[in-house]
């Protein structure tokens, strides 16, 4: 199967020359795994309630087409995208179901934005203006999003900036104000007074706006926590984005249902030598053996968007049992033990990131050695090497 672009945003036969970063690293997305997720959590929303799949950021590093293919393909209602590119991309490559730019547009591109009919999250005045004058300019209507922040502290107009803003754009009928839309900051969280005093907020604002006579018949405010344990937060539409990819947003509680990991990184070993006590290993020698040591050497690294972070509190899957990261992962190549394993020789496969026999590495693991999140995992892996797609 050819490559695309490292970002796989363009259709195979551009003329996009792709990131080869090593031969011998083999990152896999299962659009199989994908799609059971995505039923997964359908199976979470009450009957009508519309989901969005969020596929922003390259759909957190595994790919932004295929992702959202293997998705519309399923039924998902809308997609959300981070920037008005990706939007065009999914237009580009025939997808016709409603697509959100959730961080909103710049004015200057309100005419592309309306003219591949990519609905907009609104929060500023100006955007408004321009996406009224391009909407009447090719003679259609701008489909909006009223961002409203309800305590992310991001992007968005305060509750009580709402109104004002809504009577200003009853001078702009070319703009349909499809629904408001708001982010949880902690729904993550077992405990949940934060939470439901920003969904209180919320409802508080859409019951009053809708009493002036607006219908906004779309309003979200679920992500993938509250898509889980919130149904009052449902409302018309959901957007999950994170347990799509099959990570909890809550890595240390149970899951009402069974997500399958999407993304795997693969390796092998390429040398394996025996250190006498005293050697020291890699960049800064940070690591310094106390008995004889068995080491695999793996032509993987920080260039393969394997943290720099995982020295000395990593591991990696070799035969289904762990192996240990030693000294500093180096731009290119990471050393582990396998005193443990003295069969291993060159050429043993070694998982990174998915399964081997009865053990697996998940994302969240990964993400506890960084000290981050699984979304930088994958999108520091996904984008970082080329793709190879299963179950398409």
């Amino acid at each position: 199967m050819p490559l695309t672009s490292p970002f796989n945003l363009f259709p195979p036969n551009d003329k996009v020359k792709p990131l080869i970063v090593s031969s011998m690293v083999d990152l896999a997305v299962d659009l199989g795994a994908l799609r059971h997720n995505y039923r997964q959590l359908r199976g979470l929303c009450a009957p009508g309630v519309k989901l969005m799949a969020v596929v922003k950021a390259d759909a957190y590093g595994h790919g932004l087409l295929p992702a959202a293919r293997a998705l519309a393909g399923e039924g998902a209602d809308y997609l959300g995208v981070g920037s008005l590119e990706e939007g065009q991309a999914l237009r580009q490559a025939g997808l016709t179901l409603p697509v959100l730019l959730l961080l909103g547009i710049l004015p200057a591109e309100a005419g592309p934005a309306v003219g591949a009919d990519l609905e907009v999250a609104l929060f500023r005045l100006d955007v408004a203006q321009a996406l009224a004058a391009a909407a009447a300019a090719q003679g259609k209507r701008a489909g909006v999003h009223l961002k409203v922040d309800t305590g992310m502290g991001r992007l968005g107009l305060l509750p009580a900036e709402v109104f004002p803003f809504l009577e200003r754009l009853r001078a702009y009928p070319q703009l349909e104000v499809r629904g408001l839309t708001s982010h949880l900051a902690v729904a993550d969280q077992e405990e949940k007074s934060y939470t439901l005093r920003q969904l209180e907020q919320f409802v508080g604002v859409l019951k009053a706006a809708r009493d002036q006579g607006w219908a906004l018949p779309l309003s979200h405010i679920a992500n993938s926590a509250a898509l889980w344990e919130l149904k009052d937060a449902h409302f018309a539409l959901v957007r999950p984005g994170i347990m799509l990819y099959g990570s909890p947003p809550a890595p240390e509680r149970h899951l009402p249902v069974e997500l399958q990991p999407v993304m795997s990184l693969t390796t092998q070993v390429l040398q394996v030598k025996r250190l006498p006590p005293g050697a020291s290993i890699s960049y800064g020698c940070t690591f310094t053996t106390t008995d004889d040591c068995n080491l695999a050497v793996l032509p993987v690294g920080y260039a393969n968007g394997f943290s720099r972070l995982f020295s000395n509190r990593g591991e990696v899957l070799i035969r289904g049992q762990r192996a240990p990261i030693r000294g500093r992962v180096c731009m290119n190549l990471t050393m582990v033990e396998v005193t443990h394993l003295p069969e291993v020789r060159a050429g043993e496969p070694v998982v990174l990131l998915g399964q081997s026999d009865n053990a697996r590495l998940t994302g969240d693991d990964l993400a506890g050695w960084a000290q981050t999140i699984s979304y930088e995992i994958y999108l520091a892996l996904g984008n970082a090497n080329p793709r190879r797609y299963l179950g398409e």
